[in-house]
């Protein structure tokens, strides 16, 4: 990179919007769906604006061990009656990190909250990050618990629109479509830093 290129850097997580098509091109750590460009990784976004690209940089490949009372995040990728499918992204103080990208992990309708839930896909939707603990790692996939309220969903899309639902009186809301949902929401939900 030249010495003199123009270069701007942010933090960012998987599904984090960075930029139309028109604008860059999506590099390391970058895809485009519908002309739109967006982070795969968690980490350091750089945007050459002499290169016109968009790349996503974790500062080491350095794989942190996942153990039982660990708070990880991750990425809801199914929903099922019972449980939900969550990709993991990264350890709590170890954000920089980036994990193994075939690590796979659960969370069961009796783990999501304190109270009684009847149906997950009421707490849970595809593309939402979640913050969990792991609650067991022996088996094909670790097992995570939402339970406490400062885990859950730290940042959620609305499912017509796909922008960030923001919350409002408590509710969850788009300010695109004002399209209502629910979630099991973090205490801290869109001010979670990782």
């Amino acid at each position: 990179m030249e010495a003199n290129a123009e270069v701007k850097r942010e933090f960012v997580i998987p599904g984090d919007y960075i930029g139309v098509a028109e604008e860059f091109l999506p590099g390391n750590g970058a895809y485009e769906d519908n002309g739109k460009i967006y982070a795969t990784l968690v980490g350091n976004l750089e945007l050459d604006m002499s290169r016109r690209s968009a790349n996503v940089y974790s500062k080491t490949n350095v794989v942190p061990q996942i153990k039982e009372g660990d708070i990880v995040y991750g990425e809801v990728v199914s929903v099922k009656p019972q449980m939900v499918y969550v990709d993991l992204l990264a350890l709590e103080g170890y954000t920089d990190k980036k994990l193994s990208a075939n690590t796979k992990a659960r969370i069961y309708v009796s783990q999501t909250s304190k109270q009684y839930v009847k149906s997950i896909s009421t707490e849970f939707r595809n593309g939402d990050i979640v913050r969990a603990r792991v609650v067991d790692t022996k088996g094909d996939a670790v097992r995570l618990s939402t339970a406490e309220d400062s885990l859950g969903v730290i940042r959620a899309v609305c499912s017509v629109c796909k922008k960030t639902l923001e919350i409002k009186d408590g509710k969850l809301e788009c300010s695109y479509c004002s399209s209502k949902e629910t979630r099991k929401t973090a205490d801290d939900y869109l001010r979670a830093k990782i």
